[in-house]
């Protein structure tokens, strides 16, 4: 636990502990569905992250600000990209699928997965995430997930969030009720063949919570990196399970 943390959980009781129990508002709701719908429509499948010789994942702002403030809430936006060499689009369309096999691939960010259907291109699935933020948070989530063939060499993945529920001392909460570290998750995928290996790009597109005043000082740093670390992780864990 970092020295924010730490004093935040000496000076912060629970008094003023339930006070981050917060709500979703319907208006950052449906501004989260106008940000996506607007992403969605200017997306033209092509590499945005330039990659040098280093091996490691790469994460740059998916727009000119990756953090939108919202009334109560915070939109990211990033993007991440790796090659994996020797790798093929082929096997990595495979881990992708593996939807049973998250909770092994994705640990500890992913603790329990399983596929709920499948239909040519189209799959839905569930995901218990662990969140490590101020204090730590458990998602039950649901994704519906589409898979385009772009060309033989290149594949994109859309992975949209159909429910996120946070879970409070063993209880699942109403959606949009919790300490708001996660409201809503979106997923991109460009999986793009390459002489050395595959190149494998994920734009993460989710929302959480705004900031209690008084407190922005030591929670922000923790509520605005969480995403870009989240994806960072998922990029590592799926080039791990590529070699």
């Amino acid at each position: 636990m970092n020295v924010a943390a730490a004093l935040l959980v000496v000076l912060i009781p629970s008094p003023i502990a339930a006070q981050l129990i917060v709500k979703l508002s319907p208006d950052s709701d449906r501004a989260f569905d106008t940000y996506i719908q607007t992403a969605e429509r200017q997306f033209d499948w092509r590499p945005r992250v330039s990659l040098d010789k280093n091996p490691s994942v790469k994460i740059v702002p998916a727009a000119p600000n990756p953090t939108i403030d919202l009334p109560g809430a915070i939109i990211h936006d990033w993007t991440g990209a790796i090659l994996v060499p020797g790798a093929t689009v082929e096997k990595a369309l495979t881990v992708l699928q593996s939807y049973d096999d998250y909770k092994r691939i994705y640990a500890p960010q992913v603790t329990d997965s399983k596929l709920y259907s499948h239909q040519g291109n189209h799959w839905r699935s569930y995901l218990k995430l662990y969140k490590r933020a101020l204090l730590p948070a458990i998602f039950d989530t649901e994704y519906d997930v589409e898979y385009r063939e772009l060309d033989p060499a290149r594949w994109a993945v859309l992975s949209r969030s159909t429910k996120v529920a946070e879970i409070d001392g063993g209880k699942v909460l109403p959606v949009g009720t919790g300490h708001g570290y996660l409201w809503r998750l979106n997923a991109y995928w460009l999986l793009e063949q390459r002489p050395e290996g595959v190149y494998l790009e994920c734009r993460a597109i989710s929302m959480s919570r705004d900031i209690p005043l008084g407190l922005a000082w030591a929670i922000k740093p923790m509520i605005t990196s969480l995403p870009r670390d989240s994806l960072q992780q998922t990029l590592d864990a799926t080039a791990r399970a590529l070699r």
